[in-house]
């Protein structure tokens, strides 16, 4: 899990998040299914953006992590009710896409505990990052055209 019902907690409040987690009224429990059903969903969309770069389960959690799954959970949580998502929750899932996009094609890059040993075995061998440019190439797609097999 890369977010807890803590990390929910500490950025919307317990009465708002016991009404979005409910389907009953009057609620006065948070429904930990919905929580956890929604967390585990936000875990799935997570890896599905890491795993064509880091080997999983990662060695530590990035606390980038931690806010995009709260992210997505929170968005999530909102979008079962038929009111508009508020804006800064809307602005927050998107932000939070744009990450995991930035993630996954390799523009933006984890960054693990120095702590840990094994964060930099744990890198998938799929993984590199380069500096180069479509200006420094040498053979332009025209010329590399004539060369099919």
């Amino acid at each position: 899990m890369y977010c807890t019902i803590d990390d929910l907690l500490s950025r919307i409040d317990r009465r708002v998040l016991i009404n979005l987690s409910n389907d009953v009224s009057p609620a006065t429990e948070i429904n930990m299914d919905c929580i956890n059903e929604n967390i585990t969903i936000a875990d799935d969309i997570i890896n599905s953006s890491l795993r064509n770069k880091y080997s999983l389960p990662l060695p530590s959690i990035p606390k980038i992590l931690v806010q995009i799954s709260a992210d997505i959970v929170i968005y999530r949580l909102y979008a079962r009710r038929p009111q508009d998502v508020p804006k800064n929750y809307l602005q927050n899932f998107e932000d939070a896409k744009s990450m995991l996009k930035d993630l996954q094609n390799g523009s933006k890059v984890l960054e693990f505990a120095t702590s840990d040993a094994t964060a930099e075995t744990k890198l998938s061998p799929k993984m590199y990052i380069t500096d180069k440019t479509d200006e420094d190439r040498i053979f332009s797609n025209d010329l590399l055209r004539g060369f099919r097999l």
